[in-house]
């Protein structure tokens, strides 16, 4: 989930990935020869009422490389059904020893039409967007949130690149504590964290890292994505 400023069903599915060829699967797992994948599945619910699905493949190479792809599709309706809201989301992500090595991303936000890359540059991290470049850092968090940055980014400033604009976002990651949570019908407690600054975004993660939850308002709306299945 992106959590940021915008409409509410963007702020609803971040999701990062489908291009660099790592296949999405929302029926069964995902392998690879020479690398390790799971397919982490999510529901998406505003103001407690189902909104939609968000699927997720990590791909890890013998290398080190790993990738995220997802995708998603969502429609919300409102007043009776006179108003209809789509989003669509697809892209990758690929990291190594905790630094993005490539973003690539295409959104239709009920009708505005992002595209978006980004690949290190010699001076820091080339971000392409609707085909106009800009230089970021390289040391960004994507919005996507679905791996934790590392150790020294945490409890202080931490860079954002929207995964569906291309936007930079200041922020801080602060952990908060342990809380227990029902999840796949099992309660254990898990890592909670929260950003603030140019996104209010709370997630948990489990004792490997992996995001089970994420939890933001957005124009008075409480939007929810949390785990109900994970498949190798």
């Amino acid at each position: 989930m992106r959590g940021v400023s915008g409409s509410l069903v963007s702020y609803c599915i971040i999701i990062g990935v489908l291009f660099l060829g790592v296949s999405v699967s929302t029926g069964g797992s995902a392998k690879a020869a020479g690398a390790d994948a799971e397919v982490r599945d999510f529901v998406i619910a505003i103001d407690g009422k189902p909104a939609g699905e968000y699927h997720m493949t990590i791909t890890r190479q013998d290398d080190g490389t790993v990738s995220m792809a997802a995708q998603a599709d969502s429609v919300v309706r409102a007043f009776g059904g006179l108003y209809k809201y789509t989003y669509s989301y697809r892209g990758t992500e690929t990291w190594k020893d905790g630094q993005l090595l490539r973003l690539d991303s295409s959104t239709d936000d009920n009708g505005k039409i992002y595209t978006v890359q980004a690949f290190p540059d010699p001076n820091g991290l080339r971000v392409r967007v609707n085909g106009e470049d800009r230089i970021s850092r390289a040391d960004v968090w994507v919005t996507t949130y679905w791996n934790i940055p590392r150790a020294q980014q945490r409890n202080q400033a931490l860079p954002l690149l929207d995964a569906d604009t291309g936007r930079d976002i200041p922020a801080k990651l602060q952990y908060i504590g342990t809380s227990p949570l029902n999840l796949c019908g099992q309660v254990q407690n898990y890592a909670h964290w929260r950003l603030s600054g140019g996104v209010q975004v709370d997630l948990w993660y489990d004792g490997t890292e992996r995001l089970v939850r994420q939890e933001w308002v957005e124009d008075g709306h409480k939007a929810l994505l949390e785990l109900v299945k994970l498949r190798h």
